[in-house]
């Protein structure tokens, strides 16, 4: 049986919050995780929010492997916004 016979039935990869810690080239020390958008935004879908001691940066468009990017590559996609 599918998914829309079920209703109630979380999909999985849906319900998965990844999370990654990387050093920018500065040394800063960024958190990243994959997060659905709050209940108060109109639109639907979900964000990856970067945070350090310093800043927090979210970006809505990112590649579906983006935990696999090097940190370099990382800090270049938080700068997306």
């Amino acid at each position: 049986m599918d998914r829309s016979q079920h209703p109630d039935t979380a999909n999985e990869a849906d319900t998965i919050e990844r999370e990654r810690v990387f050093v920018d080239d500065d040394g800063a020390r960024w958190r990243v995780r994959e997060m659905p958008f709050s209940s108060y935004d109109r639109r639907s879908g979900r964000s990856l929010i970067f945070w350090s001691d310093g800043a927090v940066r979210r970006v809505r468009d990112y590649p579906e492997d983006w935990h696999l990017l090097t940190d370099t590559d990382l800090a270049k996609l938080s700068w997306k916004i």
